[in-house]
């Protein structure tokens, strides 16, 4: 088994997903769909109606790429604002923060007003996200994010 780091959706439309980021890797996440980590392909937000999906106000406070997250290491992941609508590590507003203690402390990632996502160290053999590509078995997005319970 691999240390990976662990990105899961707590609030909002990513919600009750799981990402892994192999080390080395970095990921983009954001509303767009050229994104690592899209909102605009999170479970939740493609079972919305088009009307459900215009009225999501929160979803509009995630900018098009919000942030950038790098696994350097267990005990450094570098978290750097890519928007203007602000992106707060352990509700503390950050334009860049290095994480040194994730092999011991989970920290919380905020996106806008309401996509909040658990960051952790995890040992696992899950698939991890090739950055620019996605997923990395593009035949199994389920082997790739799971759903928390």
């Amino acid at each position: 088994m691999a240390g990976k780091l662990k990105i899961s959706g707590l609030q909002g439309l990513a919600a009750g997903e799981d990402f892994y980021i192999n080390k080395g890797d970095s990921v983009v996440i954001g509303r767009s769909r050229r994104c690592d980590i899209s909102m605009r392909q999170c479970l939740r937000y493609l079972e919305l109606s088009p009307e459900e999906r215009s009225a999501q106000h929160h979803f509009h406070t995630v900018s098009r790429q919000h942030a950038r997250v790098s696994f350097y290491s267990t005990d450094s992941v570098e978290v750097v604002d890519l928007s203007s609508n602000g992106t707060f590590v352990d509700d503390r507003k950050v334009d860049k923060r290095i994480l040194t203690d994730l092999g011991v402390n989970p920290h919380v990632l905020r996106l806008g007003t309401q996509e909040t996502f658990r960051l952790q160290i995890v040992e696992t053999d899950a698939p991890a996200i090739v950055p620019g590509r996605g997923i990395s078995d593009p035949d199994a997005r389920e082997t790739q994010i799971t759903r928390v319970k």
